[in-house]
């Protein structure tokens, strides 16, 4: 794993608005990929069908994601341990889950994020299960 591809991780749950702030270090066709936890949505591709997504979501900008653990995945690939926090726009009740996220570089841009609900199948489908 690159130093360069962890410090771009820790930079993104770092930044207040990460889809502001971290744009430069994406690719213009980043995709976003929910489907282990909306398998009927597509795989969004680039920052403004995900700005869209997050917006249209009964929590919008309330997203909290807190890093928890980083896994040395390969030089491509940076997995994390994330606990997700929001509140409904609507309802205003607090959710909490413990999820991941599997970050995607090639030439020093994330090329893909793909969001896990099960830990477990993220570190299978990573081949860091053992």
């Amino acid at each position: 794993m690159s130093q360069e591809n962890v410090e771009t991780a820790l930079a993104l749950f770092a930044a207040s608005s990460p889809l502001q702030e971290l744009a430069p270090r994406m690719a213009q066709e980043v995709e976003f990929d929910f489907t282990a936890i909306y398998p009927d949505q597509p795989v969004l591709r680039g920052l403004a069908e995900m700005r869209r997504f997050r917006d249209e979501s009964p929590w919008g900008r309330s997203m909290h994601f807190e890093p928890q653990r980083y896994f040395d995945v390969d030089d491509e690939r940076v997995l994390v341990f994330v606990r997700a926090t929001a509140t409904g726009q609507g309802s205003g009740a607090p959710t909490e889950t413990a999820i991941a996220h599997e970050f995607s570089f090639r030439d020093e841009q994330i090329v893909r994020i793909k969001v896990y609900l099960d830990r477990a199948e993220a570190l299978e489908a990573s081949g860091l299960a053992g």
